[in-house]
């Protein structure tokens, strides 16, 4: 079979696809968000070896000033004609945060036991690497793709895609039937295909009351009183209202979570007169955001009518996409390839977190999310199988060809 000759490729590359994983983790490309530059010389990088495999190189850059050269860049390559297979990665990274805790520069990788340490090199270079090899491949063993391809490679991932993929999808670019595969989340067993994510909804509450010196309380409305009353209650009410499970997922229920809270006053003797404090909520996609604001907006004015104070409800980010269909031809063909590389089954799931796949699924596109790693993103001392990234090369590799 084709498939079998590029794996003998792909295992040659090897040394190949370590030492160019760790030349992309050599060049940071964190985004304004995160204080970083942005990611224009990692892109200007990545079009060259796009260009290396004879493939034209489109530019689709969202204007943004906060960076140099006032545009954050999002490279496209398409390969034939007629409905594509498209892969999407993303180029930008999180900042390293406490160097303390690096084995290495996380900027200056270091290949240790097999494991290629750095940031970047999990999260997203190793699927970048892979993609790109596995292409490289098949042109080396001189066959050919079964199908039309396209490859996206986009920035602002790590903060909301409004730069990178939402920017993408509102070029028209895309096929209706064109179908993806993001490489952005994987487990160690390799047998993750993710088709669905809870929603993301994220709420600001601000409780007012009056100030006062703690000495007279009955000069004041004690905000801080009515929000930690309002805080428990809405932690204590909102997964009794939205109770449903759904077992793709896990945990297998919407989750609400009570997490920043800002200060109110410095000192111990005065009653607050304001209190601010926020939420996290993922929802199984069998519940509307909306509903859940409509019913913590109820809580509020209960609360607000309790204590006599005033309170309001702010959302900071609402971000919903449909699941792309178990049964989905992606999904299916992903699995068997997963089964013929790395003899495991592959199995559909959820996740509570959320990916670059999100803004892709809202337009309507099957889209399966799939990768193999040890999940060390984010972290310090995060790294990459080199084992990973070759066997998730091969699996790439048999979905271009049309050979699962």
């Amino acid at each position: 079979m084709p498939s079998d000759r590029i794996f003998g490729r792909i295992d040659k590359l090897r040394g190949d696809m370590t030492a160019l994983l760790a030349d992309l983790c050599r060049i940071p490309a964190i985004g304004p968000d995160n204080g970083g530059d942005g990611e224009a010389k990692k892109a200007a990088f990545v079009a060259k070896l796009v260009r290396e495999l004879d493939l034209s190189v489109e530019r689709f850059d969202a204007p943004d000033k906060r960076v140099p050269g006032g545009k954050r860049p999002n490279l496209v390559a398409r390969v034939g004609k007629g409905p594509r297979l498209w892969f999407l990665v993303h180029l930008d990274v999180v900042p390293p945060g406490d160097r303390s805790g690096w084995r290495c520069d996380p900027f200056d990788p270091k290949l240790v036991d097999g494991r290629l340490y750095g940031r970047g090199t999990e999260d997203n270079g190793q699927a970048l690497v892979a993609v790109l090899s596995a292409y490289r491949a098949i042109l080396e063993a001189k066959a050919k793709p079964g199908r039309a391809l396209g490859f996206a490679v986009v920035s602002d991932e790590e903060t909301g895609s409004e730069y990178g993929a939402k920017h993408l999808v509102d070029q028209r670019i895309f096929d209706p039937k064109d179908t993806f595969v993001v490489p952005d989340r994987g487990v160690a067993a390799g047998d993750e295909i993710e088709v669905a994510e809870k929603s993301l909804l994220w709420l600001k509450i601000t409780v007012r009351g009056r100030q006062a010196h703690a000495s007279q309380p009955e000069d004041g409305v004690n905000a801080h009183r009515a929000g930690a009353y309002l805080l428990t209650l809405i932690d204590a009410s909102l997964p009794k209202h939205f109770k449903a499970t759904d077992p793709i997922f896990k945990p297998w229920t919407s989750t609400f979570e009570p997490t920043k809270k800002e200060a109110n006053v410095p000192n111990v003797n005065t009653i607050p007169g304001e209190d601010v404090f926020y939420f996290d909520c993922r929802l199984l996609p069998s519940y509307a955001t909306k509903e859940v604001v409509r019913a913590v907006r109820e809580l509020v004015a209960q609360t607000a009518q309790t204590f006599g104070v005033t309170a309001t409800v702010d959302v900071l980010q609402d971000e919903s996409s449909p699941p792309t269909p178990a049964d989905a031809p992606i999904v299916v063909s992903l699995a068997k390839a997963i089964q013929r590389v790395r003899g495991v089954r592959g199995k559909p799931v959820g996740i509570g977190g959320g990916t670059v796949a999100a803004p892709i699924r809202r337009k309507g596109f099957p889209v399966a999310v799939w990768e193999t790693t040890d999940e060390t993103a984010h972290r310090a001392d995060e790294y990459a199988r080199v084992d990973n990234l070759v066997s998730d090369s091969k699996v790439f590799a048999i979905l271009m060809l049309g050979d699962a």
